[in-house]
């Protein structure tokens, strides 16, 4: 009897030393009350609100300063929330503001793991105890700046001002900005009781980023291509992994800005629809002629080396802004709609069906005769007369054809002909948009339209429009060189 509870009592011992060293070892198994969200954010397409180690990785026993932890790689934890780009910087960052930045070339001994004691910690096994921070609310992850998924740039009509990512915004100084949510008023024993609701925004100023002026206008641009024109005044929220647009006095809001605009021209590509809407209501013939591709930057190239002798000589040439994704229908649904492609259905290269009447509506609804010559592959469903030209003599463009249909038609009564040249895009996406190859196109395609404008008998409108291949990768290109297209009223 006495031999039992010795054996016994080595047992209780035992179990006393095990729990002990669960409870110094902390982690998530041997917590079992709240476990405060660690959030993930920053330049990652997948932000993390983590309350659970197990969800993140495989997680392994350390020791460190002689204690044992069951902890999950940084690494790990950074892979799961899948960085937009190369990253460059690491912050982890505590409840108290107490904050360490890791080069993120480093972190292969760098652990997290949960304590009761110190909640999310970092236990960094190579780096300087500073390192190790406790309590920790937000990992932000930085990349260089190389990636374009995530970045907003600051343009003007002339030049690229700025580009920053969420990442490096989180990472510098913003305001935290009581934005005012709503209120309520209860009454009770014959009083009103009211309280006021707000949300602490983490917001800049683009005066902050570049210098501007009383009188500057922005126009804001996000990734679906809704915009909005503002003032300075505004402020953008940087919100995980996105930046937006909020404007505390009107409650305006716009999500995932891609891009902003200093001092837009007054000109943009859905004017080409009011234009055209204009002639028909005034009963002139209205000609339309589409440049797929043709940027205004690429123009001026152009006509400064004698390129474009007809259309440099013609009229004065406006900039106008594009529209942004790029992709081969979407400047083409803008500028036969009148409106951006948040608005009209059209946000991508494969994009087909219009959700907005277009100018063939218009013209159908003046009983105006229409039709619609198109050279590219994948042509708009919309109401109207279509006529596809195709490349039927073999030499790389259908423009030539396309060119000798317009002539066959100029005698017809059509009171609207719409007509997209698609060989500027062709060789700008094969050889280059300033190559000797896609120059010599642009004087072949400004020869037809000397022949062209003389022949038509009304005001002739000449758009540029951008492509998929106009300043760099499908849709992801917002820059001064992409952003902006020429055009032409001709009378």
């Amino acid at each position: 009897m006495h031999k039992k509870s010795w054996i016994i009592g080595v047992c209780l011992v035992l179990l006393g030393l095990v729990a002990g060293w669960a409870a110094a070892a902390g982690g998530v198994f041997s917590n079992s009350g709240h476990i405060p969200p660690l959030k993930v954010a920053g330049d990652v397409n997948q932000v993390l609100n983590l309350q659970n180690m197990d969800n993140v990785g495989r997680t392994k026993k350390i020791s460190f300063l002689g204690t044992g932890y069951q902890a999950v790689r940084l690494v790990d934890i950074v892979n799961k929330a899948e960085p937009a780009a190369d990253i460059e910087q690491l912050y982890l960052v505590g409840l108290d503001g107490f904050t360490a930045a890791i080069p993120a070339a480093d972190i292969d001994g760098c652990y997290i793991t949960f304590t009761a004691e110190n909640g999310w910690e970092a236990i960094n096994l190579t780096h300087p105890n500073s390192s190790n921070v406790k309590s920790i609310a937000e990992i932000l992850v930085v990349s260089g700046g190389s990636g374009e998924e995530l970045a907003c740039h600051i343009i003007s009509p002339d030049a690229d001002l700025n580009k920053v990512t969420p990442g490096q915004l989180l990472t510098g100084p913003l305001l935290l900005y009581p934005y005012a949510e709503g209120q309520a008023v209860v009454q009770k024993d014959g009083e009103e009781h009211e309280a006021q609701v707000f949300t602490r925004r983490r917001v800049f100023k683009v005066s902050d980023l570049i210098p501007l002026s009383d009188k500057d206008k922005l126009l804001v641009i996000n990734e679906r291509g809704d915009g909005r024109l503002v003032n300075g005044d505004g402020y953008f929220e940087v919100r995980d992994n996105q930046i937006n647009y909020l404007q505390p006095d009107t409650r305006d809001q716009l999500e995932k800005i891609k891009g902003i605009i200093l001092r837009p021209p007054v000109a943009g590509i859905t004017d080409a629809y009011y234009d055209a809407r204009h002639y028909l209501e005034g009963g002139r013939r209205t000609l339309v002629i589409v440049l797929e591709g043709l940027t205004y930057r690429q123009y001026c190239y152009a006509a400064d080396r004698g390129y474009a002798p007809f259309l440099e000589n013609s009229g004065q040439v406006m900039q106008a802004c594009g529209v942004y994704p790029l992709g081969n229908n979407v400047g083409l649904a803008a500028l036969l709609t009148g409106m951006m492609p948040g608005e009209n259905g059209i946000s991508a290269a494969g994009d087909q069906e219009l959700k907005v009447p277009s100018i063939f509506t218009a013209a159908s609804n003046l009983d105006k005769k229409a039709v619609f010559l198109d050279t590219g592959e994948k042509q708009l469903a919309a109401e109207m007369e279509l006529v596809y030209i195709g490349d039927k003599n073999l030499d790389g463009s259908a423009d030539d054809q396309l060119f000798e249909e317009i002539l066959a038609l100029l005698e017809q009564d059509y009171d609207l002909l719409v007509a997209r040249f698609n060989g500027i895009e062709q060789a700008g996406k094969g050889y280059g948009p300033l190559a000797p190859e896609t120059m010599a196109r642009i004087n072949a395609t400004d020869r037809y339209l000397k022949e062209i404008v003389d022949l038509w008998p009304g005001p002739v409108i000449v758009i540029g429009t951008q492509s998929a291949g106009s300043g760099g990768s499908p849709q992801k290109s917002f820059n001064s060189e992409s952003m902006f297209v020429p055009y032409w009223c001709l009378l």
